[in-house]
């Protein structure tokens, strides 16, 4: 079996470009258009939002509590629902991700390894349950995305060794067969060096697993499953020289595209920014001794000094890729990249919003209100 792992010496054009916040990158102008979601109408309300999907005509939303997408005109109008809450055929109980095989919405279920597909059509559904065939794994294999040439995507459910610790540094990414038939690796993903074990001030036998910055590799796919970007984005050492991280384009078939280490200007974590986090753990049990305990997180914590330097990534309709960067002053800055890796522009959004949906003529990005009500907006881009 041909191994796709992601082989960094294999990829193509290295050569770094700049980062997001190097100002050299032209800033793109948005110009807001439809909102989806309403704080008073239960027919246009939004729940939280776990992804967005757009034809020509309709706008699909997809609402993991409520176990269902909802779909809305371009205009905003709602059309219809796909979907509903349960465990039955072309029911979905716990959704997280969706996206296009042909003509049909594909919607996964990680925790019961279920696959749902809709005809937008018809609103006729098929689902199926996913088991995958590793031989010698132990483990139980998660479903997460449908390539365009019909073999899915899953990875292994993170296993915990002592005290809840991960008990591995990465985790595979594996082609399948719809039958669950093994096919080749197509990426190896870091899962975080970012925990650490607490023991100090704690009772004896008590430990406790604490992760400050989440640094794990990220990996998304294009909506038609056509190809994905691996983002490797643990944070800067203080130490080396420049700082940058690596973003991977591999296409469907397991082989690089792109390849391009970016480099950026790190942003250093203020010295106050775990004070809440250590304060609030004073109040839980099993502290024996809290001036220990709290010097132990402290000195923990402190040795995270530079935030990781990409915090969301998604990949657009045409071969884009839109990289989110650090909270900033109320907001944050989105990277984009082109089809071969070049950086070409960034936007500024608020910074609870997130990219869930872009090309280079729009983006649709969910924000929440003062009251964490969900809408999704639409935004034109003005290059």
């Amino acid at each position: 079996m041909r191994s796709l792992l992601l082989g960094y010496a294999l990829a193509l054009g290295a050569a770094p470009v700049s980062g997001p916040v190097s100002g050299q990158i032209p800033e793109w102008t948005l110009e807001r258009g439809v909102t989806v979601g309403s704080v008073d109408d239960p027919v246009y309300g939004l729940s939280r939002v776990g992804g967005v999907l757009a034809d020509a005509e309709r706008l699909f939303v997809l609402q993991p509590q409520d176990g269902k997408v909802r779909v809305f005109s371009r205009a905003g109008e709602f059309v219809r629902d796909l979907g509903r809450r349960g465990e039955g055929p072309g029911e979905l109980m716990r959704p997280n991700g969706m996206g296009w095989h042909g003509s049909r919405l594909w919607v996964t279920e990680p925790m019961s390894g279920r696959l749902t597909f809709f005809d937008v059509a018809t609103g006729e559904a098929e689902t199926i349950r996913y088991r995958a065939e590793v031989p010698g794994s132990l483990h139980r294999w998660i479903p997460s995305a449908v390539l365009a040439n019909g073999r899915f995507v899953a990875s292994p459910a993170i296993t915990t060794g002592p005290g809840g610790l991960m008990a591995a540094s990465e985790i595979a990414l594996i082609v399948t067969d719809p039958d669950g038939t093994l096919r080749d690796t197509l990426a190896r993903q870091s899962i975080g060096g970012n925990f650490g074990k607490i023991t100090a001030g704690l009772a004896v036998g008590e430990t406790w697993v604490i992760s400050p910055l989440p640094d794990q590799d990220l990996t998304t796919f294009a909506p038609d499953g056509s190809s994905a970007v691996l983002v490797k984005r643990q944070g800067w050492d203080g130490r080396t020289a420049p700082a940058e991280f690596e973003v991977t384009r591999i296409d469907l078939h397991g082989d690089t595209v792109y390849r391009r280490r970016i480099e950026y200007e790190p942003r250093r974590v203020p010295s106050d920014f775990f004070s809440d986090r250590i304060d609030s753990s004073m109040d839980r049990p099993g502290i024996n001794n809290r001036r220990a305990h709290a010097r132990a997180l402290r000195e923990f914590y402190e040795q995270r000094r530079y935030f990781p330097p990409v915090t969301a990534v998604t990949v657009g309709n045409d071969g884009t890729t839109w990289l989110a960067g650090v909270r900033e002053g109320g907001e944050r800055e989105w990277l984009v990249l082109d089809g071969s890796g070049s950086a070409i522009g960034r936007i500024r959004l608020p910074g609870s919003s997130g990219v869930l949906l872009a090309d280079l003529t729009e983006c649709w990005v969910v924000e929440n209100d003062a009251l964490d009500i969900s809408y999704v907006v639409q935004y034109g881009i003005v290059r």
